[in-house]
């Protein structure tokens, strides 16, 4: 087990890709803390891992102080966290920038950006004062290039993998080391809307050079290699896993959606 008593948090962690992740790290003898801010989930993951060492939080990464509240309860139960994965965030509605709304802008920055560093901070400070820890964060592949209907999630993706390269120079001194992750489209997660049209999964599949959209559990191995002893070197890295989709997009989401295919 590559995971035995180490503490692993991760932040949307009730459902979808967080979910999948809290439940690998458990399988390889973690103890795993998640927060998320839907109630219901956060009770039915309970319910689910009922009796394995987990924690659950109904919590928002917007909120500094809830944040500062999930640490201070996983402190109490393990005494330290040695893996910080921030999974949580949002898209902005997929439409021209022109017609983005300043609502829908200020949030995806507010969750993206801004929530992500705080839960990063936060447990920054915890981590620099026990001297050891990890931190992975989800960029984004459209984080590298940008793309049509996609502005404020790309800036704030981008931004998150400069905050991953920029607190490694600062944090790694304290042993204390980041990277981020840049998933191209995956086949569950916040696409799970999408992928229950054949035609949008087609679409996607086409726009990557593999000729597929990422499985969640190829997701989750890269998640687990990256927390693992085996990959501490790698630090402020952002790793793209996009199936060879960078650099080649010869139509955009938005554009295939206007159009009616």
């Amino acid at each position: 087990m590559r995971f035995k008593d180490k503490i692993v948090f991760i932040t949307g962690g009730a459902k979808g890709l967080g979910k999948a992740t809290a439940k690998a790290f458990l399988e390889e003898g973690a103890c795993v803390a998640i927060s998320d801010i839907h109630k219901e989930a956060v009770s039915k993951f309970n319910e689910e891992f009922q009796g394995k060492p987990v924690l659950a939080f109904e919590a928002d990464i917007t909120n500094y102080e809830e944040m500062e509240g999930a640490l201070e309860k996983t402190i109490a139960k393990w005494g330290r966290v040695d893996v910080l994965f921030n999974n949580a965030g949002i898209v902005n509605p997929l439409i021209p920038s022109e017609k983005m709304k300043k609502v829908d802008f200020d949030k995806t920055i507010d969750v993206n950006l801004k929530g992500t560093f705080y839960v990063t901070q936060i447990f920054g400070k915890k981590m620099i004062e026990q001297k050891s820890g990890r931190i992975i964060s989800v960029a984004s592949q459209v984080a590298l290039f940008g793309e049509k209907g996609f502005l404020p999630y790309s800036i704030s993706k981008s931004a998150v993998m400069l905050m991953t390269r920029s607190l490694a120079y600062e944090w790694s001194r304290h042993g204390v080391t980041l990277c981020a992750i840049a998933p191209g489209f995956i086949k569950g997660g916040m696409n799970e809307g999408l992928v229950k049209k054949e035609i949008f999964v087609d679409y996607l599949s086409k726009r990557t050079p593999i000729g597929r959209m990422a499985k969640v559990e190829e997701f989750v191995s890269c998640i687990l290699f990256l927390a693992s002893e085996g990959a501490q070197y790698i630090n402020g890295e952002t790793i793209t896993m996009d199936g060879g989709m960078t650099g080649y997009t010869p139509e955009s989401l938005v554009d295939f959606i206007t159009k009616g295919k």
